[in-house]
């Protein structure tokens, strides 16, 4: 009897096993078929979008002035040499949230962490009120900070190049 009791006992246990194996499974497969996969590029501004009176192109079809771009450095969960432009339209929202223009897979990283504008005088960096805030060359920023080629952004446990491009 005590044979059969051990018996049914050890179906149990590898029956119990066997479903928390399967739970575990089909849980890291919903949680990567869910997980927002991150932005690898953001398409430049539209013609209609060019931040210019009545939304129109310069003759030629052209904007005269270069572009922004942030360069992923190292930053988790992107491609190193990620290139993300930043549109003149309007600012580009970097964070965790589902409206940022740049998603970012962070822990460190707020919902809404940054926000990077072009200017007259150039690329233009915010710091949101995030709990980590954003670096700029190693030095933490309190306002608005103006950025240059080649300035290192850090945003969690990420880092982006600034360079300005055709």
């Amino acid at each position: 009897m005590l044979q059969l009791v051990l018996l049914i006992g050890k179906f149990l246990f590898l029956l119990v096993l066997y479903l928390f194996i399967l739970h575990v499974v089909r849980s890291a497969g919903r949680g990567l078929a869910l997980a927002s996969p991150p932005v690898t590029a953001v398409p430049s501004a539209s013609p209609a979008g060019t931040g210019l009176p009545g939304g129109s192109l310069p003759e030629g079809g052209a904007i005269s002035q270069p572009g922004w771009s942030l360069v992923a450095a190292s930053v988790p969960r992107m491609r190193k040499g990620t290139r993300v432009a930043v549109p003149w339209a309007g600012p580009l929202l970097a964070g965790r949230s589902g409206d940022a223009g740049l998603y970012l897979e962070d822990t460190f990283v707020s919902g809404r962490h940054a926000r990077f504008t072009v200017t007259t005088e150039g690329l233009v960096v915010e710091d949101l009120g995030s709990t980590n805030g954003t670096f700029v060359n190693g030095s933490e920023i309190s306002g608005p900070t103006l950025l240059g080629p080649g300035d290192q952004v850090a945003i969690g446990d990420g880092v982006f190049m600034v360079e300005l491009g055709p």
